[in-house]
């Protein structure tokens, strides 16, 4: 007899410590969701950030390219006309 009472104060310890573990699992995947939240909500923002630059650097890379091809051209153009003078 006094072994069963013993069994259900352990059972019933068990069971609370069992429940205890599962609000504290709960709790800990509710704090690691926010914590994912809020590292996703990061990201965009650093996407946004580098969209942002992306448009921005869009036009100085074609007036970069424009200029090198001008300059370029020049190069060359000046090169034939030198090169005809001594030719």
């Amino acid at each position: 007899m006094r072994y069963e009472l013993d069994l259900r104060e352990r059972t019933i310890r068990v069971e609370e410590e069992l429940r205890h573990q599962r609000e504290l699992m709960t709790d800990g995947f509710k704090q690691m969701d926010k914590r994912f939240e809020q590292i996703d909500k990061r990201f965009d923002q650093q996407h946004q950030e580098i969209m942002g630059l992306h448009y921005e650097i869009k036009p100085l890379m074609r007036w970069s390219f424009g200029a090198l091809l001008t300059v370029g051209g020049l190069m060359v153009a000046i090169l034939r006309l030198s090169s005809f003078g001594h030719g």
